[in-house]
Order: structure tokens, then C-alpha cells, then sequence
């Protein structure tokens, strides 16, 4: 779906300015690093895909508690990206498959590691019952922000990688030719929400948070 690009208010500046950096870490994590240079270590990676894979498994159903208060301008949005994000469940397990996961990890849930619970808890807590904006900050326009840029930076060592071929690269490849589209169609929404009386520091304050968690339950999902 095509969104109409309105000029940026100036705390739109200000927000990227804020969140760079939050985002270059989680670029210098080791297995975006590692998977950049086509060096991931065996059996820390099928860990990561396991360990950090209820966040994908979940992210459509933060997306449906956004559609469900969402203001009426939002709904399209909401309700192609839930259906966009059911697909990327099956993409992820697919990448497990050209890592040699054993599909039942995937099937059979294993305990979220603290810092996979934290985030999962944070963007459960956010979507639910934060401030609109807030809550579409942290989700839409820091977590799918970065995930392009993730997946741009991992296509550069895996692209090559002959064992995970092209299924396993599904996920990475979606998410690289993204466009960045639904960042900038968050991002509408959210300014929508500021000119509506929520903060440009309220909504730079979550997706700070969202990146930071996120920063650390990749770190512990693959270092750990």
C-alpha cells in the first residue's frame, strides 16, 4: 500500500539523531557482525534463531492489539503489515532450516532467556496499553526500522552462504528490500499522534527503550 509522505515536523530530526545510535549497536551485535562476514558460529546461531524467535512468532499479535485502537487512518496500515508479519514466521523457520535447527525448537517453546523476556514483556506491555504513538513508536518504527538495516548488513556474508541457499535467506531478503515502507508509514502515525497532544520525547523515549532491549536479547540470544 502507497502512504502519503507529509514534511517532518523538526523533532523528526531530532528522534533519528536520538535513535543512530541505539541502532549502530545493535548493527555491532557479534551476529550480525559474524553473519556480515559470512562467520557465524555453529550452534550459537541455531541458538539465536530459537532463542529470539518468540518475538517474531508474536509480532503480528502486537500488531493486532495496535489494529484494535487504532484511529480509523491506521487500520489499513495494521491490518497489511499483520498479514505481511504472519508470513515472516515461516520465513525465520525457514532460515532455522538452512541452519540445521530441528524443527521441533520451533514447535516446542523453550523458556525465554531474561533479556528475550524483557523485550518480549515491553513490547506486550506497549502495544496493549501505552499511549498510541508510544506504543507505535517502539514497535513499528524502532523494531521494523532496524530490522532492514539488520538484514542489509547480514545479506553482505550470507548472500554467499551456499548452505543456507536461498529459502533460508527469505526472511533477510524480505526484510532487505523492504523499502523501509513500514517505518515511513509508521512514521506518519506517529506524527499524527504528536499533533494529536502526545510528546515528541514520549515517543523518542520508547523506541529508544524498544532498541535498547532489543540490543540485548540479541546479544544474549547468541553471546550467551
Amino acid at each position: 500500500m502507497s502512504v502519503q509522505v507529509t514534511p517532518h515536523p523538526a523533532w523528526v530530526a531530532d528522534l533519528d539523531a536520538t535513535l543512530d545510535p541505539s541502532r549502530e549497536a545493535i548493527l555491532d551485535t557479534n551476529v550480525i557482525v559474524h553473519a556480515s562476514e559470512n562467520q557465524l558460529v555453529d550452534g550459537k546461531i541455531q541458538d539465536f534463531l530459537v532463542a529470539f524467535y518468540p518475538i517474531i512468532r508474536d509480532f503480528p499479535n502486537w500488531l493486532q492489539l495496535l489494529l484494535d485502537r487504532s484511529p480509523e487512518d491506521g487500520k489499513a496500515f495494521f491490518r497489511d503489515n499483520i498479514r505481511v508479519e504472519k508470513r515472516h514466521d515461516a520465513m525465520w523457520r525457514a532460515m532455522g532450516d538452512g541452519f540445521s535447527v530441528p524443527k521441533e525448537r520451533f514447535q516446542i517453546p523453550e523458556p525465554m532467556l531474561p533479556e528475550v523476556r524483557d523485550f518480549h514483556g515491553y513490547l506486550t506491555e506497549m502495544c496493549r496499553g501505552a499511549a498510541f504513538g508510544a506504543a507505535v513508536s517502539a514497535t513499528n518504527y524502532a523494531v521494523e526500522g532496524v530490522a532492514q538495516k539488520i538484514s542489509e548488513k547480514a545479506l553482505r556474508g550470507l548472500a554467499k552462504n551456499e548452505k543456507i541457499g536461498p529459502r533460508g535467506r527469505w526472511w533477510l531478503e524480505e526484510h532487505a528490500k523492504y523499502d523501509d515502507e513500514h517505518p515511513i508509514q509508521a512514521l506518519e502515525i506517529i506524527k499524527s499522534c504528536v499533533t494529536r497532544g502526545e510528546t515528541p520525547t514520549s515517543v523518542t523515549d520508547s523506541a529508544r527503550k524498544s532498541l535498547a532491549l532489543m540490543k540485548d536479547a540479541m546479544v544474549a540470544c547468541y553471546d550467551s
